[in-house]
């Protein structure tokens, strides 16, 4: 994903209220990014907590 569209998404952003610099970027992040990109960011954070495959999901009470 081209960090200047992230950065334009960003600016357009910038002056929502109630969200701290962090969320801005990631939620600039999700919107600037195709929904093939959001699916593997999608998985990737399932993965990072062990939680990709139906067993890890049912460690953690998810059905």
């Amino acid at each position: 994903m081209p960090k200047k569209k992230v950065e334009r998404v960003f600016e357009q952003i910038r002056r929502v209220r109630g969200l701290s610099v962090e969320e801005k970027w990631l939620f600039a992040k999700t919107l600037a990014a195709t929904p093939d990109e959001r699916w593997k960011m999608h998985e990737n954070f399932l993965r990072s907590h062990g939680l990709f495959t139906r067993s890890g999901r049912r460690k953690f009470g998810f059905k």
